[in-house]
């Protein structure tokens, strides 16, 4: 190995890297160790604090090499060959994915630890030698869950489905046993014991009312399609944590879902103060924007066009940038007459987004009606350049050029249409209209 004349002439402070990393900073530890890791022939003790430095900040590539080499310097060492291990572990994704799982449980082979090659051999998807490893495992307290679980993915992957749901179910008792929420929830559903749960929650809810307790059943009457009994426990839930974006996000859920389906305008309107909060709270939380865009949805097909106006014009006010809640409120204004917020919208996206055909297409419509044909057309065409099969543009020009009577263009694009919708299982009846139509009428009604 490298003598103590390299070491001392190579940057770095071994003594005070160890301290260091043994304090719990790995980044100081790194800083300290210096040129130590990299020499020719490092010190051992070099490349345990440069891998496990890297390990500890989760960077499992960089972790790898120091060391699996420090673990082939001292083979016997069972702790750093774990080490080594879950830094392989770490790192295996993408295309070399197989080769560090491989490393791996080599080198838990090493550490002699049963449950690390267990889950290694169920990530590599080795799923019988898994199961007999986990079945053969030590049956303590503190891994029970996580063996439980693992043994009840690896049957349903297997599709062992009766053994399967038996062992979802031993899983389940054991996460009520912890208390472990989260898990139970999880275990239920996958193994099809939702009952079960929903049974013990009531249980301990009648024991004592928990707002815990209320938001997991919350959660599986919501699953269950439940919505009504989900909307009492999550009001509950929410009264003790009013400032709780996913409790607030899920009634708002559970609300929408059960308005519509009673019919309760006042739900949905709930629904929508919620989703609003919670994107006041959050304003990248995808399911509450997309909630109400569904929401602006319902209320113009219910005629409630100005509120579906006013949600959409808040959202696209918002994130001027995101395409469906502008063109949703690109459509929505320009129904309403307002021409020039509808082209401000639209232009707007097309400023981060310079091809996308929807919005050149509903661009090209709303000029159209405010009779500037000319550059609609030109959008038309510049939409079929970015996707040549678009029905929309397609449909749009055909139309264009029957008006016109321009025969030969208007059969053109019929033969696109007609052909695009065939591949695309689109609207083939109604290009097949389009060809009877121009049997009998060669042409429109021109200018």
């Amino acid at each position: 190995m490298t003598s103590l004349l390299v070491l001392l002439l190579l940057a770095g402070d071994l003594a005070a890297a160890e301290k260091a990393l043994a304090a719990g900073r790995p980044a100081e530890a790194l800083r300290l160790l210096g040129d130590l890791a990299e020499a020719d022939e490092p010190a051992v003790a070099a490349l345990v604090v440069s891998g496990r430095a890297y390990l500890a900040l989760r960077q499992y590539p960089a972790a790898v090499e120091p060391l699996m080499q420090a673990s082939d310097e001292r083979p016997k060492d069972k702790v750093l060959a774990r080490d080594a291990a879950q830094a392989c572990r770490g790192a295996a994704k993408g295309t070399y994915r197989t080769l560090y799982l491989a490393d791996a449980r080599r080198l838990a082979e090493r550490a002699g630890d049963a449950t690390l090659l267990a889950d290694l051999a169920y990530e590599a998807g080795d799923l019988e030698d898994a199961l007999a490893r986990l079945r053969a495992l030590e049956d303590k307290d503190e891994t029970r869950l996580h063996r439980l679980n693992r043994i009840a993915d690896g049957l349903r992957r297997l599709g062992k489905t009766d053994e399967a749901s038996q062992a979802y179910a031993a899983a389940l008792e054991e996460a009520l046993r912890m208390g472990d929420l989260r898990a139970a929830y999880r275990v239920a559903f996958a193994g099809g014991h939702r009952g079960r749960f929903l049974s013990w929650l009531d249980a301990r809810i009648a024991e004592k009312d928990d707002a815990r307790l209320r938001l997991y059943r919350g959660y599986v009457r919501s699953a269950a399609l439940m919505f009504a009994e989900a909307i009492e426990d999550l009001r509950a839930a929410l009264k003790e944590r009013p400032d709780d974006l996913e409790v607030k996000d899920l009634l708002s859920h559970a609300l929408l879902q059960h308005g519509i389906r009673t019919q309760a305008p006042g739900e949905v309107e709930e629904s929508e103060k919620l989703a609003r909060e919670v994107l006041a709270g959050d304003p990248a939380h995808q399911r509450a924007w997309d909630r109400l865009v569904w929401i602006a949805a319902h209320y113009w097909f219910n005629g409630r066009i100005e509120r579906s106006y006013a949600v959409l014009r808040d959202l696209h006010r918002s994130d001027p940038t995101d395409i469906n809640a502008g063109l949703n409120f690109g459509a929505m204004a320009r129904r309403l007459g307002h021409l020039e917020e509808a082209r401000a919208a639209y232009e707007g996206l097309l400023e981060v987004s310079e091809e996308d055909p929807d919005v050149l297409n509903d661009l090209a419509i709303l000029l159209d009606g405010m009779g500037d044909r000319a550059a609609a057309v030109a959008l038309w065409e510049r939409t079929l350049k970015e996707e040549p099969d678009n029905l929309n543009a397609l449909e749009n020009l055909f139309t264009h050029t029957w008006e016109r009577g321009a025969s030969a263009a208007a059969r053109e694009y019929l033969r696109r249409g007609l052909e695009a919708a065939r591949r695309r299982n689109g609207p083939v009846d109604r290009w097949l209209w389009f060809q009877d139509r121009l049997r009998w009428a060669p042409a429109g009604f021109g200018e």
